[in-house]
């Protein structure tokens, strides 16, 4: 398929707080529209010296000024073609490469438009990623199934804490073992939880007669017997483990508010918030309050956090970045973002809701 039949979607969000902009919506396959994405996509290639040109694949988003010198915004996806950079040909002109080989992109572009002195000019910034790798099946979760667990943890300790203890009481040994390795531990959810582990302890320096239970002084010993034992913990209360963490397939878990992923996510909603808003000022993420993601046809995330505004302007800077930092006298806003993440079309879609409530600092 040539890839100039590309799709042409338009998705738009938009913030409870935003209001009309100089820049209007257009229709997605607006003539205009596509004149500024076939300028800025062969921008795009022309800047390149090696490898396959790019081709159009979806246009997300597109704006423009209402005036004889038009101005655009738009946002489009590309897919890697066939076509060396050498050929010189117009992107239209090429295939696109298969889904498992091709690399995919987004874009995001203005492009200044001067229809009567037949210039143009293109301010964009692409962000291209690889092939889609090839999705490895796993295993289906088994409810009741014994599943590994850490051998360092704290139940673990103190199961077999007990169990060498009872040994050292009960066995004909004249020494007393102490624990070598733990080489597997598994555990079960029934009503109270099974613990399948398997260890090895070795005999030490200490004596029975000497020692009533294992001390400091205890020692293992190079010649000394090792025993590999196979512990069956049946029914573990309460006073010995941490109660179970309840399983609900697809419904919403909460994440870490330091998890890496959030990053980016965060970025894209707050990207998102600043162009739509009509603060002369860009608004910077503060504080995660919260996150949860669900597992739907992809992922979906929500996020409440707060925003500040920053001393970075719109006027003096194209996007918001490190260097701004939030005024002091700012009021914080709260935020909410609904986020869908489609991986294998590498589609972030947020959706942000802010309002004017006064927090406590």
């Amino acid at each position: 398929m040539k890839p100039f039949l590309a799709i042409v979607l338009c998705c738009s969000f938009f913030s409870s707080r935003a209001t009309p902009l100089p820049f209007e919506f257009s229709d997605c396959d607006d003539p205009d529209v596509l004149e500024a994405v076939d300028t800025a996509l062969k921008k795009y290639n022309g800047d390149r010296t090696t490898g396959n040109q790019f081709a159009l694949y979806m246009v997300m988003e597109g704006k423009k000024t209402v005036s004889p010198d038009t101005q655009f915004y738009v946002k489009y996806q590309i897919r890697e073609t066939s076509c060396a950079i050498e050929e010189n040909k117009h992107w239209k002109d090429c295939d696109y490469k298969a889904p498992a080989e091709a690399k995919t992109g987004e874009c995001t572009a203005r492009v200044h438009i001067n229809k009567a002195e037949k210039t143009s000019n293109v301010s964009q910034d692409c962000k291209t990623v690889p092939a889609t790798a090839t999705i490895i099946p796993t295993e289906a979760l088994c409810l009741g199934c014994y599943y590994p667990i850490s051998s360092d943890s704290l139940q673990v300790s103190e199961i077999l804490k007990q169990a060498i203890q009872k040994f050292n009481r009960h066995s004909d040994e004249a020494a007393l073992f102490k624990l070598v390795e733990i080489k597997e531990a598994k555990r079960q959810v029934v009503a109270g939880w099974n613990y399948i582990i398997k260890y090895e302890i070795k005999e030490t320096n200490c004596s029975k007669d000497q020692f009533q239970d294992l001390s400091p002084e205890c020692k293992t010993t190079s010649t000394g017997v090792s025993n590999l034992q196979n512990l069956d913990v049946k029914d573990s209360k309460k006073e010995t483990v941490d109660p179970p963490t309840l399983i609900c397939a697809g419904c919403p878990r909460p994440i870490p508010k330091t998890s890496p992923e959030l990053k980016e996510l965060l970025e894209v909603s707050m990207e998102k918030y600043n162009l739509e808003t009509n603060d002369d000022f860009y608004y910077k993420a503060g504080d995660i309050e919260k996150a949860t993601v669900q597992v739907v046809a992809g992922k979906s995330y929500r996020i409440t956090f707060t925003v500040k505004k920053t001393n970075c302007s719109k006027k003096e800077f194209e996007k918001l970045n490190e260097d701004c930092e939030a005024t002091p006298n700012s009021v914080r806003l709260k935020c909410e973002a609904q986020i869908y993440v489609i991986p294998w079309e590498n589609k972030i879609l947020p959706q942000v809701n802010c309002t004017e409530e006064l927090l406590p600092v």
